[in-house]
């Protein structure tokens, strides 16, 4: 074996067990998603994920555009008795050096939080760059926004998913990790509860040249500013181009807006809220998350007028499961 996958063989990987103190972080942050709770993070053989992937099949593609994209995604199962993971692989080497690579994806690796999920391990190989993380299976916020429109995402459900997500991105940030490749609609997935997990691949970051995209004063490419379009996104229905989000909203009354899909069900005095959210988001600067607690705390207090419980969601069919399957990216 090349490079520097020298970990065990698969088979012969097995979990921890550990306790919720070594797992680290409060009760009410652990990981929620628990197939892989205790799965130690790993360094994997190329020659596994080859394996797991049936030889990096276009069948097992679950990316979207994915002959576009700078990476690649892939569903599959490590072995008979694990559930599915995703894995990432890169067709461009952004890592020249594998041990940047290796220490970037471990520090992510630490990361736990319920709104985030876990990035299980990694392979360098000579050339190749590949991460492996859980595999979240009721589609993207990308997915059910813009491609179900015959299933239209509830008012309530839709202040949950940005809590949720604002939720994981002020965690990455108090933790060191305030910046984030590009944030989007598709990289927010749905775990088994139809909860809202920010994708764990965007924090090991690529090398881009965000300057080289930006115009004017305000980069598009900072978390900050993507957050705002995802509420954007959340209010209207649609898939806005991050460069024409604020355009979007100058001069917009709020029912101008709003996603006609709901059919006036929802509360104009809450819209207002992530309407100013999101216009705020679209004026920062800053390159880093300026996700703060008191933006999360604005986004909980909605919370408590419209709850969704778990139980009250609509059951996902065996089809629709299956159809998740090509709408992960990221």
């Amino acid at each position: 074996m090349g490079g520097c996958c020298f970990s065990k063989p698969l088979e012969n990987v097995q979990p921890p067990q550990q306790s919720q103190n070594q797992l680290g972080g409060s009760k009410n942050d652990e990981v929620k998603n628990d197939g892989f709770i205790n799965w130690p993070f790993t360094e994997f053989f190329l020659s596994d994920l080859t394996t797991a992937t049936k030889n990096f099949s276009s069948d097992e593609i679950i990316s979207e555009n994915a002959e576009e994209s700078s990476n690649v995604v892939y569903k599959c199962r490590l072995s008979e008795n694990l559930g599915f993971v995703a894995v990432k692989r890169f067709k461009n080497t952004p890592w020249p050096d594998h041990e940047d690579f290796g220490e970037e994806a471990q520090e992510v690796g630490e990361l736990k939080h319920k709104r985030l999920v876990k990035l299980l391990g990694y392979c360098c190989d000579e050339e190749e760059r590949l991460l492996v993380a859980e595999f979240m299976p009721n589609d993207t916020l990308a997915k059910r926004l813009f491609h179900q429109k015959n299933q239209t995402m509830e008012w309530s459900m839709r202040l949950r998913v940005a809590y949720h997500i604002a939720e994981a991105l002020e965690y990455c940030s108090s933790a060191g990790f305030a910046k984030y490749d590009n944030l989007s609609a598709s990289t927010v997935l749905f775990d088994k509860d139809d909860d809202a997990c920010l994708s764990c691949f965007g924090l090991v970051r690529e090398i881009i040249d965000y300057d080289r995209r930006t115009t004017g004063s305000v980069n598009t490419g900072n978390v900050t500013y993507r957050f705002g379009t995802i509420l954007l996104n959340l209010l209207t229905g649609v898939e806005i181009p991050p460069s024409h989000a604020p355009e979007m909203i100058n001069g917009k009354d709020i029912t101008d807006l709003m996603d006609p899909n709901l059919k006036g069900k929802f509360s104009k005095e809450e819209a207002t809220v992530i309407l100013n959210l999101a216009s705020d988001c679209l004026q920062c600067t800053d390159r880093k998350s300026l996700i703060t607690e008191e933006l999360v705390a604005t986004l909980e207090a909605l919370q408590t007028k419209t709850q969704v419980p778990s139980s009250d969601m609509p059951e996902i069919t065996k089809q629709q499961e299956e159809a998740s399957s090509s709408s992960q990216q990221q």
